[in-house]
């Protein structure tokens, strides 16, 4: 069995080396990397291997969070260039959003434009013809249901969930996945909307 390196790995999958290391992280496959130093952090090391044939299962994880099958099953009621800068756990959501939006008047042309993370909450925007009253209350309505919706789900992973606050990710994670909105705030376990629980939340950076 062959082995190759992070940064080899990285530039084979076309991301960056940090994309790579929190995609292993996220996805509890710590244990599936080698380091020949067992003093090195896996954060910094430089000699960290992995399995060469893993390359395929990266791929496919890839391939998930990129919604790739997503947007090829529901192309009809997505713009060209459509955003979808959220986290696996939500696509339920998504495919949700993206029958609704089937099920619409043909004359509201409406389509998805964006699906993002912000706040924790899974935040969508829509192009349609602005003339059409009806078609704004659908799709407000649409929107501040799956925002709800999406503060009880896994961002990560799916599960049932909770907002977590933290000062720099804030993020809705179920408790396997807690970890990653830490360090968190005075607050977190109370504030259950931030939209109407206050604080101030920073966004989650998009992946490199």
């Amino acid at each position: 069995m062959g082995f190759i390196s992070l940064s080899e790995a990285a530039d084979r999958l076309g991301i960056s080396l940090l994309y790579l290391r929190d995609l292993i992280d996220r996805t509890d496959r710590k244990e599936t990397v080698l380091d020949p130093d067992k003093t090195a952090d896996f954060w910094s090391s430089t000699t960290s291997l992995i399995p060469e044939r893993d390359l395929r299962t990266y791929e496919h994880m890839l391939a998930r969070r990129r919604f790739v099958r997503f947007c090829e099953k529901f192309a009809d009621v997505l713009v060209d260039d459509v955003e979808l800068s959220c986290r696996p756990g939500w696509k339920l959501l998504l495919e949700r959003v993206a029958e609704r939006v089937r099920w619409m008047p043909s004359e509201w042309n409406v389509r998805l434009r964006k699906a993002r993370e912000k706040s924790g909450c899974l935040v969508l925007g829509f192009e349609y013809d602005r003339d059409q009253q009806a078609a704004y209350n659908e799709i407000e309505r649409l929107r501040e249901e799956i925002r709800l919706s999406s503060l009880s789900m896994c961002e990560e992973c799916g599960r049932q969930a909770r907002f977590r606050y933290s000062p720099s990710r804030s993020l809705t994670l179920c408790g396997r996945h807690a970890r990653l909105a830490e360090p968190t705030l005075p607050g977190d376990g109370v504030m259950a909307d931030p939209a109407f629980d206050g604080g101030s939340l920073s966004e989650l950076p998009s992946d490199g």
